[in-house]
């Protein structure tokens, strides 16, 4: 699974760790260019589609549900 998170993002540090946690490979970029989303949720890009949630455990739970 290639997931893109944002260093920009609020939820960042939480979701970093939410994804460790779940064992999900993810790379850090600096910015994913979408700055309006960035700023009210979290969210990450898996193969190239933007995955955003209310809180970083919805979107866990999102991915876990694409497995």
């Amino acid at each position: 699974m290639m997931i893109k998170i944002c260093k920009s993002n609020e939820s960042y540090n939480e979701l970093s760790k939410a994804l460790k946690d779940n064992n999900m490979e993810f790379k850090h970029k600096k910015c994913l260019s979408k700055c309006g989303l960035c700023h009210k949720q979290p969210f990450l890009k898996k193969h190239g589609e933007f995955v955003s949630a209310d809180s970083v455990e919805k979107l866990i739970k999102k991915l876990n549900q694409d497995k």
